[in-house]
Formats: C-alpha cells, sequence, structure tokens
C-alpha cells in the first residue's frame, strides 16, 4: 500500500509547474514567470528611464538578468516587449456593473475611465497607441489584450439596455462604443481639450440619448 497518494502529488506538481511557468501567448511555448515579470518590470522602469527610442532588448537582458536570446525567444521585437509591459502597468478596466439600468451602468464605466485617463494610466493609454503604429504584432497585441475586453464589455451592457426596452435595437453596437470611446482616446491623444466631467456628462448625453427610447419599455408599461 502506498505511503503517499499519487494523484494528490501529480496534481500538486502540476500546480506548482503552472506557478512557475507561462503559456506564451503567440506560440504556445512556456515562459519561466519569473524570468518573465523580471523581463516586464525592466522594460517599464527602462521606458521611464529612457524612453523607447533609447530602450534596447540587450540592455533590458542586462537589467533583468537573463539571457538576450530569452526575450528574442519571447518576444518578436522591442515594441511588442514595451507593449506588453504598458498592458501590465495600466490599472483595471472599470467594471460595468448589471444594476438593473444600461445607462446607469455604461455612464458610471466612462466616467471612471475618464478619471483614469486624468491619471497615470492615461499617459500609459497614450504610450501603448503610439507602440501600436509600429508593426502589425504590436497592433495586435494592443486591439486584442486592451481594446477587444472593452468592447466587449461595453457592447454587453448596451445589449442588455436594447433587450430590456431601454434602447433602440437598430444601432451598431460597436458603433456606439466607438462613439464613446472614440472622444475620449482622442482628447487624451492630441491634448486639444481637458477630459474632464463637464464634457464627458454631455458626451455620454448626446450618443446615449441617440439611441434611447422615447418612452422605455418598463414592466410597469407592459402591464
Amino acid at each position: 500500500m502506498p505511503l503517499y497518494n499519487t494523484d494528490y502529488l501529480q496534481l500538486s506538481l502540476e500546480h506548482i509547474i503552472s506557478l512557475t511557468f507561462i503559456s506564451d501567448p503567440a506560440t504556445g511555448r512556456r515562459r519561466n514567470a519569473v524570468s518573465h515579470d523580471a523581463i516586464l518590470d525592466a522594460t517599464y522602469v527602462m521606458l521611464e528611464e529612457i524612453g523607447f527610442d533609447k530602450l534596447s532588448l540587450e540592455g533590458v537582458a542586462t537589467r533583468a538578468g537573463v539571457g538576450k536570446a530569452t526575450i528574442y525567444r519571447w518576444w518578436p521585437n522591442k515594441s511588442a516587449l514595451a507593449m506588453e509591459a504598458l498592458l501590465r502597468a495600466v490599472e483595471p478596466m472599470p467594471s460595468i456593473g448589471d444594476s438593473g439600468c444600461a445607462r446607469k451602468d455604461i455612464e458610471d464605466h466612462i466616467t471612471g475611465l475618464a478619471q483614469l485617463f486624468r491619471g497615470k494610466s492615461g499617459r500609459v493609454v497614450r504610450e501603448m497607441i503610439a507602440l501600436a503604429q509600429f508593426d502589425d504584432d504590436t497592433m495586435r497585441i494592443f486591439n486584442d489584450s486592451y481594446l477587444k475586453p472593452r468592447r466587449s464589455a461595453l457592447v454587453e451592457a448596451l445589449r442588455r439596455g436594447a433587450q430590456r426596452g431601454e434602447f433602440r435595437e437598430d444601432f451598431d453596437l460597436n458603433l456606439v462604443f466607438d462613439l464613446l470611446y472614440a472622444p475620449l482616446l482622442q482628447r487624451l491623444l492630441t491634448g486639444s481639450a481637458d477630459i474632464d466631467e463637464r464634457q464627458v456628462n454631455a458626451q455620454l448625453k448626446l450618443v446615449l440619448s441617440s439611441i434611447a427610447l422615447e418612452h422605455p419599455i418598463t414592466e410597469s408599461s407592459q402591464d
């Protein structure tokens, strides 16, 4: 009779391996989590210190204490590495709850996003968008890791509103997302105007009123 549970040991070993290694989203290869974090930490610190133009993969490798070949194996180029480091630094997306009123949920989300853009996250997002212009791989990372989750969450809230009778059902969900996010990103990138509460409220009223039903359908109105 074995003195230990082999199934338990196998599961424990798999758990330890899962904590030590992470999967590379592009190649499926396993990355050592400690080295991965050290590289991203070094990259972000060096971006802060010397900027993207002076950043080198050799310098990152030295700072992180890893071989240069490790970085080349995990990232296709400098801009992709910088993008991943910035993505890790940006603050989490403001949640989009389900309070029963989709319009309020969306307003709270955009208001929270604007607040983040006025702080450190605004600078980080601005740098990410600039990096995304360098090549297709970096653009894909930005779209998949930053924009896509935010688009999906907001589109789902808009869909709930349409299903519950708050909004019309004949509008383009993705277009409304663009109309809500684009003015904030444009002001963030160009500095043409502040992202202040008055401007955000006016934008929300303009966009959401254009898709709102004049007389929202409620449970009482259906009786």
